[in-house]
């Protein structure tokens, strides 16, 4: 994926060959955004970002709050939202 605006910051979500996006949610209200990209080989990845701030940039950067979790189904990757949303 290029660069590109997303909720108010800059988008650059890297995607290996074979995996694509399978769902995106953007929580306003605690600026955040959670992604869960199906792998090419089956199994998904959670991740939750949050924007980041450079001074050389005018908007911030959608970068991970946290390492991203490997699941096997969406309820795996809504308990690891659920879980890494009540630490930031």
């Amino acid at each position: 994926m290029a660069w590109e605006e997303r909720y108010g910051g800059i988008w650059n979500l890297s995607l290996r060959q074979g995996d694509s996006v399978l769902f995106e949610r953007y929580l306003p209200d605690l600026e955040l955004v959670t992604v869960v990209v199906n792998r090419a080989d089956g199994l998904l990845s959670a991740s939750v970002l949050k924007k980041g701030h450079d001074r050389q940039w005018r908007l911030p950067f959608w970068s991970t709050a946290e390492a991203p979790a490997v699941v096997e189904t969406m309820a795996d990757a809504d308990r690891y939202f659920e879980a890494a949303i009540s630490r930031e």
